[in-house]
């Protein structure tokens, strides 16, 4: 990413950076994996909104926080405050000024989509580590160029999809009973998430409210003028800043759904589906979603929107059985299969030695100074948002799309293979 504006010396960042370096926002080290205590990480947050604040306990130390919107910055800062015992925690409104400061080991990133790229690459271009939400992009091509990246810099990056983590066991055991033939050969993978539409509310531009950074928060996304309805949580139902539902929690079950099939590394082959949006109003995101996905070794996966209220989740039909697997709960048939546990000869997808958190995951890789280690890595991260992009798409143009799994393009399809990348608003580029 190469930015022309708001231009600063590296040292002007650090001296705005002054004593911030010594702001302990300390957690418990079951949180932080199982490294020596003296070993310690300082990280930043960027993006203290909801999810921000959820997962900002990101390190040994917090030593900065960044987010254009002043009210959430300063409650973000208030919380490591509250918890260090001291003020020190720095507050910015530009990511630039916290990847300047060469005390800061890593970064969390927590902002809405569509600089989830933006920011994580230069980060990987600072020499931080980086754990960064799911989806971990907002188009194929990102997701493409980032993980390009941090293959090429060697960088420790972890992708929020917390379900491959020992602290969703029941989701390890389930890929694992799959993946081992416990269910016979896999037939048909059902994955259900919950889809919403937003507002189709009639709207006018407002005016920006004096805390929040607009020109900053819109970054690389075609400009539009501001209103409530565009910004903060509401941003995952505008199609400039997110892929709806469908990229929110399609990120997390059709990345279980990938794990169980064995398709980490490559995708399907084939997608159809089509969906619902408003006609009018902000919001145009996909909701009520039915899409097919077709993979080389004849599985099938149906994403259908969950009906009801829940979180979803993923089915896996073999031939010789099934099992259900949500944050809800599971369900098998036959029932045997709820408490069968893999043999020692069996592929095992989690170490036993794994830390009980997923950013305690990235945390142990980040001391080690090596990305071996972790369980959701960028290749990942962007092969399971692809099949989020992919259904988008097909919604889209409304017709059978053939994809290469393997160059990433669909096939003799050039309007399709258009959407695999956008434009990025000046001075913004990657």
């Amino acid at each position: 990413m190469k930015p022309t504006s708001i231009r600063r010396t590296r040292r002007e960042f650090l001296a705005a950076a002054g004593a911030a370096a010594a702001a302990p926002y300390v957690i418990p080290s079951a949180v932080l994996g199982t490294a020596a205590p003296g070993n310690r990480i300082t990280t930043a947050l960027i993006g203290s909104g909801s999810r921000g604040q959820q997962i900002m306990a990101g390190g040994d130390r917090v030593v900065a926080v960044c987010d254009v919107d002043a009210n959430h910055r300063q409650a973000a800062k208030a919380k490591i405050d509250a918890m260090a015992g001291n003020r020190s925690c720095a507050a910015y409104g530009d990511f630039r000024e916290v990847l300047a400061r060469d005390d800061i080991d890593a970064v969390v990133v927590a902002t809405p989509d569509h600089w989830h790229v933006p920011i994580a690459l230069a980060a990987v271009k600072a020499g931080k580590a980086v754990y960064v939400e799911k989806p971990v992009s907002l188009t194929i091509h990102q997701g493409r160029i980032l993980a390009d990246a941090v293959r090429r810099y060697g960088a420790i990056v972890q992708v929020g999809s917390q379900q491959r983590s020992p602290e969703y066991e029941k989701f390890t055991r389930t890929c694992e009973l799959v993946r081992n033939g416990y269910l016979g050969k896999l037939q048909t993978v059902r994955v259900e998430i919950l889809t919403r539409g937003g507002s189709n509310n009639k709207w006018a531009p407002r005016r920006v409210p004096p805390e929040l950074d607009y020109e900053m928060w819109l970054g690389p996304a075609p400009y539009s003028p501001y209103h409530p309805d565009r910004v903060h949580y509401k941003f995952r139902f505008v199609s400039d800043f997110s892929g709806g539902d469908m990229t929110n929690w399609g990120a997390h079950h059709l990345d279980i759904a990938q794990w169980g099939i064995g398709a980490d590394d490559s995708g399907p082959v084939e997608v159809e589906g089509r969906g619902k949006r408003n006609a009018t109003g902000i919001h145009d995101t996909f909701y009520d979603l039915q899409v097919d996905f077709r993979y080389a070794g004849g599985e099938t996966v149906e994403l259908r929107s969950l009906e009801g209220s829940g979180s979803g989740g993923v089915r896996f039909q073999g031939s010789e059985g099934w099992i259900f697997v949500g944050r809800d709960g599971m369900s098998a048939e036959p029932a045997s299969l709820l408490t069968a546990r893999v043999g020692p000869n069996d592929l095992h997808l989690a170490p036993p030695d794994q830390p009980g958190s997923h950013m305690g995951i990235w945390l142990d890789c980040v001391r080690r100074r090596s990305p071996k280690g972790l369980n959701v890595p960028v290749e990942i991260g962007h092969r399971s948002a692809t099949l989020c992009h992919l259904a988008n798409i097909a919604m889209e143009v409304e017709r059978k799309l053939q994809w290469d799994p393997a160059a990433e393009q669909f096939v003799g399809d050039d309007e399709a293979n258009l959407m695999t990348w956008r434009p990025m608003r000046q001075p913004w580029q990657i």
